[in-house]
């Protein structure tokens, strides 16, 4: 499979830029006759990084391959998951021990390539879990998902920046199911308060006005404080039954994007990036426990909806 061809190559590689790996997943994309959108390397490091596979550095436009770690998937009945950089190395000791691994896979989302297969490493105690890790040379972590929920900090204090130059392409958030961005004026001495973007050489700033001064933002962040700041929720949870469950599905409209390291908390959750729900245009999330949703929630300015 394509996903696995390419997580092996980016674990052998180490490092690179976004441009190039784009540049690669159009070409492999094109020998299996997909069709896929340009920017198809973009959204999957995207994927793979809420995974735990790598770590993507936006601004600079460069991804690094994360080492290989065992992590329990909360609540899930004995299973733990396998995720970081996948050297041939690696996969020849997994074959060469006596440790049970599932792989399992979900259909790709439409105009995207397919993720890597899921490892899935079924257990019975902790202690079984570092086990297979030192049996295979890589670390357990315990439970990532809740580790990495329980640091979530409110929005971070916001940078100051300059504002807009007069002649720049300027555009203001007016929508958000789906984005729809407006055209207005840099000149505005006094515009209100919301969510902007500037075109600067070819590319996207965002800032946010508030109060009279202008702040530097990267998108999701931006798009979720316009959201706290008009009462808006848009992150629900429904419980896996009646009984209201410890664990159920988070919904979250596609048009917002979630910050990377709160969409790897829901991921790791499941082992599998979210299901799409084309009807409803939206993104679901499996097996994430209420506790974890309102941590997500509530770190980003919502009031998390539980659904019937």
């Amino acid at each position: 499979m394509i996903g696995d061809l390419l997580l092996t190559w980016m674990s052998e590689t180490g490092s690179g830029t976004i441009a190039e790996f784009n540049t690669r997943a159009l070409w492999l994309a094109r020998t299996e006759d997909l069709t896929v959108s340009d920017n198809v390397g973009g959204k999957w490091l995207r994927d793979i990084a809420a995974l735990g596979h790598c770590e993507v550095d936006w601004k600079h436009g460069r991804w690094s391959v994360a080492p290989p770690v065992i992590t329990r998937l909360p609540l899930a009945d004995g299973l733990a998951v396998l995720v970081g950089a996948r050297r041939p190395r690696l996969i020849r000791a997994i074959e060469n021990t006596e440790l049970y691994v599932e792989r399992a896979r979900r259909p790709s989302r439409e105009r995207t390539l397919p993720a890597p297969a899921t490892i899935l490493i079924p257990y019975q105690r902790a202690q079984d879990l570092e086990d297979a890790a030192g049996g295979i040379g890589v670390n357990y972590v315990g439970c990532a998902a809740v580790g990495i929920a329980g640091k979530l900090q409110p929005s971070p204090p916001l940078v100051n920046s300059a504002p807009p130059a007069y002649d720049s392409l300027f555009e203001r958030l007016v929508g958000f199911s789906p984005q729809r961005w407006k055209a207005t004026s840099p000149r505005d001495l006094a515009p209100p308060d919301g969510l902007y973007r500037e075109q600067i050489h070819g590319r996207w700033r965002y800032t946010l006005r508030r109060e009279g001064r202008w702040h530097s933002v990267e998108l999701s962040l931006g798009i979720f404080a316009e959201l706290a700041r008009r009462g808006d929720t848009v992150i629900h949870w429904e419980p896996d039954n009646d009984n209201y469950s410890r664990t159920g599905t988070v919904i979250i409209d596609r048009s917002v994007p979630l910050p990377p390291l709160h969409s790897r908390v829901l991921v790791l959750c499941s082992g599998f990036i979210p299901r799409s729900d084309s009807t409803a245009q939206t993104e679901l999330h499996d097996n994430v426990p209420r506790e974890i949703a309102e941590l997500v929630a509530s770190s980003l300015g919502q009031t998390l909806q539980i659904s019937s």
